[in-house]
């Protein structure tokens, strides 16, 4: 395994590491990395520069080094990365193009934490405006924070960028009924498999959460967890760059549609969410919008503000959001 004792150079000088990094980790993570820092230990390299946000790239080292341990665990066969429709096994070459269609594949649980009990499920959908998929901060710590707290836990790539409604939802759905049908694999209790979505990746767990059966599953979602999610469709509420990645040039007409707080029915799954208030991309009031409308239904649900902490923040350990997960547990 890979430790922050690691260069960058020798992480991405092992096997296969290239064609990954591109669908696991944001780009511009490594560009951060000046090239007179990339052959001391990431640790130290960690302090030499800085984020476009103005802090160190203590998180950003972290994240590299996490990306490069979920390939190792791949690798092993600890977990698979298995393709959509097909769930065939998948490697992505250095060549592969993130707008390829057949670039959406699923990450699997663990298959050495497997116990005699069956345990609750979790599908996580990083977010990323419906234009990128954000693994490094809203999919692989999650994956493994699920996994250490009991639960199976999955991290799915649907399809984005060009990819318009209803093609990332189908992935979800594709990818549900997938973990349903092969539960005993892993262990996993049928009826307590539920959707994690971050920024718009909260909109698509939440969108699938109200239109499931329109969409053709027939297992309504356990639960919906959502960080700093798009929720409304409405304009100057909204995230217009994740509108117009999945409506296109049916925006407007769709807008009321795929709106969650449309959505929101007495049947819809509890729902635990949260937002940061100073959060200038994806205003706080769209999880208000979604708060009030569970309310109003009878939802079971907690949806949880906080000061500072700003958009895309994940886990979210150093602002004043970092107590969300301990939160979404107690909910759980």
């Amino acid at each position: 395994m890979f430790t922050s004792y690691d260069t960058l150079n020798s992480i991405l000088a092992h096997t296969s590491m290239k064609g990954w990094m591109k669908f696991l980790l944001y780009p511009g993570n490594l560009e951060m990395f000046s090239s007179d820092h990339r052959d001391m230990p990431i640790g130290q390299a960690a302090f030499q520069g800085e984020t476009p946000w103005n802090t160190n790239l203590k998180g950003v080292s972290e994240q590299i080094v996490d990306t490069a341990n979920l390939v190792l665990e791949i690798e092993s066969g600890r977990r698979d990365c298995l393709q959509l429709p097909h769930f065939g096994n998948y490697i992505p070459g250095e060549e592969t193009s993130l707008d390829d269609p057949e670039a959406r594949f699923m990450i699997t649980s663990d298959i050495n934490l497997k116990s005699d009990r069956k345990r609750p499920c979790v599908l996580i959908l990083p977010g990323g405006g419906y234009e990128h998929v954000s693994f490094q901060n809203e999919g692989t710590p999650l994956q493994w924070l699920f996994e250490r707290n009991g639960y199976a836990a999955f991290t799915l790539r649907y399809r984005v960028g060009s990819a318009r409604y209803p093609k990332p939802q189908e992935d979800v759905i594709t990818a549900l009924k997938f973990i349903y049908e092969n539960a005993d694999k892993w262990g996993i209790d049928k009826e307590n498999i539920g959707l994690m979505g971050f920024s718009a990746g909260g909109h698509l767990a939440a969108s699938v959460a109200g239109l499931y059966k329109e969409l053709g599953y027939d297992h309504k979602p356990a639960f919906v967890l959502l960080g700093y999610p798009v929720i409304t469709f409405k304009k100057n509420v909204t995230h217009e760059g994740s509108v117009q990645f999945l409506l296109g040039e049916k925006a407007d007409a769709m807008r009321e549609k795929l709106s969650v707080e449309n959505m929101i029915t007495g049947d819809y799954p509890p729902t635990f969410a949260w937002a940061n208030l100073d959060d200038d991309c994806v205003p706080p009031e769209n999880t208000k919008l979604l708060e009030a409308a569970l309310e109003k239904a009878g939802v079971k649900h907690k949806c949880v503000y906080y000061p500072k902490g700003g958009h895309g923040c994940g886990l979210a350990y150093d602002n004043s959001a970092w107590e969300w997960s301990t939160e979404m547990f107690r909910f759980l």
